[in-house]
């Protein structure tokens, strides 16, 4: 079921990336829908299945951004783990730690993509913090609503919990 929910959110970011290039080219710099979906599923604390889901939503971005094959894919998949790891751990729930958790990811995802551009390419790129920002806060926004309106239609906590046992 969760892997359903994952490809139907995987088109619909799919969808609004569309859109918001038809409408608002590079809109993409101030706001990730495949970041709030990988972030979603990670929240459910599955190792495993965050980095798969990591994965998929990279390259489905890579495929349509235009950027470096891998580059989106290798970050989400970086986010993925670590926030299904934390979460595995700490079983946050709720839209203030989804906010925190999305916000976390969008500095994390600029900064890896940052890195990564300047060890591929050789060559030095600049880091624009205050893009960086205005996208952690309307991409973290997004999601928070995104994520009330989950709330709001299931009617129930729309992360389901799995937790990881202690060794």
């Amino acid at each position: 079921m969760r892997w359903l929910r994952f490809a139907i959110g995987l088109l619909i970011a799919l969808t609004l990336h569309s859109l918001l290039d038809s409408f608002y080219p590079n809109a993409l710099a101030f706001f990730n829908p495949y970041l709030i979906l990988v972030v979603y599923y990670a929240m459910g604390g599955n190792l495993v299945g965050a980095i798969f889901a990591g994965i998929a939503a990279g390259l489905v971005q890579d495929a349509y951004s235009g950027a470096i094959f891998g580059l989106h894919a290798f970050s989400l998949t970086v986010i993925a783990y670590i926030v299904a790891y934390i979460n595995a751990r700490l079983v946050l729930r709720g839209t203030l730690p989804f906010g925190a958790c999305l916000f976390g990811g969008a500095i994390v995802n600029d900064l890896v993509i940052f890195v990564m551009v300047n060890i591929l390419l050789k060559q030095r790129i600049e880091m624009f913090e205050q893009e960086m920002i205005v996208k952690a806060i309307f991409t973290s926004l997004f999601g928070m609503l995104v994520y009330q309106l989950l709330t709001l239609f299931l009617r129930e906590e729309p992360i389901e919990a799995t937790r990881r046992p202690a060794y």
